[in-house]
């Protein structure tokens, strides 16, 4: 018992030169994570400060997928590239966007600000995902990206519980509060952006001599000819479209579920939709991690894809108890919130961080790969969020958990079909072992 908790908090065993990013790494991920424990109260501040109708709740998902298909270009530009600045100058986008955000008390501009900070966040995945490969070893990097999701579940944790029960305690004039947490939260991206730029990586420069692409049509040619080629990674991204589409067809719908039917205040929506799923992130993820190195990534997306069903399920049930037995409506927030924990640091570490690494082959396509990845993220969260907000107008919100859970249900069995087809190949076994088929 007491080793095992000695190296829950010591962390991976890593070499100084390791070291030296992780560390920066994990400080920008703290200030990260405190901003985004703030801004993860920003549709219910929406909702109950600012008085957004509910089909307002759509404009975040929909906006911030707009970075998502600008990723595919800026992905192809870093191939040739260093890498820090696709990090560096959308994050600072980001951080102005949480500026403005305190400077309006119009929810629908307030929402909007909020979807382009999601944006550029979005845009940052690329060059995030490519510096950890160049940075860290095959063998421990899912352990590494667990164990740092695992702090920042519990950065965020703190981060948003103190957020909303100050936002509970000024409940009748919350906007003065509203526009110090959102400067706040500008303040910290900013901080943790500059941290992270000292971090040196350990990329190989020489490709920036060869011919470096300039121009989207050449990009968006070298795109499409890794999908046409390559079957496998073809089949990953159909899959990944229903998951994510699924997924946003109900998620920007949950605070509207828990405080206008289920009557949730600002406190009670925070434990619900972050602070369980964050204390059960901050116990398993850095297990997950370990978990992801170990196992098939089609696997290891099964299970998860499977507590995501779970989770908007049990969102649609609760609805229709609200309906049929009002006593028992609060049980299913709480089940969804469990599954959404035990799974959603899992799903981080393997859409953002190191699932691609089990289909792009070592070198500048990473870059290429994960900007195909995430351009399909866009392609699949563009309609899905206005999806919901024509199922919440023309029907009722029970209607949009059941479609985004049926929908993430299907996501999940074709990721153990997929599994299942994998294990006849040894070399596709893990990460590790189709990394190591290319030395």
């Amino acid at each position: 018992m007491k080793k095992g908790l000695i190296r829950f908090f010591k962390g991976p065993n890593l070499t100084p030169e390791i070291r030296h990013t992780y560390r920066r790494h994990m400080a920008q991920v703290v200030c990260q994570a405190t901003a985004e424990g703030i801004l993860a109260n920003a549709p219910v501040i929406a909702l109950m400060g600012l008085n957004s109708p509910d089909w307002q709740m759509a404009i975040e998902k929909t906006i911030s997928s707009i970075g998502l298909f600008a990723v595919i270009y800026f992905s192809g530009l870093m191939a040739f590239r260093k890498k820090m600045p696709f990090f560096f100058y959308p994050g600072m986008g980001y951080a102005i966007c949480a500026f403005m955000m305190g400077l309006t008390e119009n929810p629908f501009l307030f929402l909007t600000m909020w979807g382009c900070g999601t944006l550029f966040d979005n845009m940052v995945r690329p060059a995030m995902a490519v510096i950890e490969r160049f940075n860290y070893p095959v063998e421990t990097r899912g352990a590494i990206a667990g164990e740092v999701r695992k702090w920042s579940n519990i950065i965020f944790l703190i981060s948003v519980l103190t957020s909303a029960i100050l936002l509970q305690m000024v409940k009748d004039d919350p906007k003065l509060m509203i526009k110090a947490q959102m400067l706040t939260a500008a303040a910290l991206l900013g901080i943790g952006c500059l941290i992270f730029r000292t971090v040196k990586v350990k990329e190989d420069l020489e490709p920036i001599t060869r011919q470096i692409p300039v121009n989207a049509k050449k990009i968006i040619v070298d795109s499409y000819h890794i999908v046409r080629t390559d079957a496998r990674f073809l089949r990953y991204l159909a899959i990944g479209f229903f998951d994510s589409f699924g997924g946003m067809v109900s998620s920007a719908f949950i605070p509207v579920l828990l405080t206008k039917n289920l009557e949730f205040n600002y406190v009670g929506v925070a434990v619900l939709i972050h602070i369980i799923p964050c204390g059960i992130g901050f116990l398993n993820t850095g297990y997950l991690g370990q978990w992801i190195d170990r196992v098939s990534t089609w696997k290891s997306w099964g299970w998860i894809r499977l507590g995501w069903a779970a989770d908007s399920l049990f969102l649609a049930a609760a609805y229709l108890a609200v309906i049929c037995c009002p006593p028992i409506a609060p049980i299913f927030p709480y089940l969804s919130s469990i599954s959404r924990g035990v799974i959603q640091g899992g799903s981080y570490i393997l859409w953002w961080e190191v699932g691609i690494n089990h289909f792009a082959p070592p070198g500048g396509d990473t870059s290429r790969y994960m900007g195909i990845l995430l351009f399909l993220t866009g392609l699949s969260q563009f309609p899905a969020p206005a999806l919901g907000a024509w199922l919440i107008t023309s029907s009722n919100v029970g209607v949009v958990m059941l479609v985004g859970g049926a929908i993430e249900l299907l996501s999940a069995a074709l990721s153990f079909r997929e599994d299942r087809r994998e294990k006849r190949d040894e070399r596709l076994k893990t990460m590790t072992t189709f990394e190591h088929s290319f030395d």
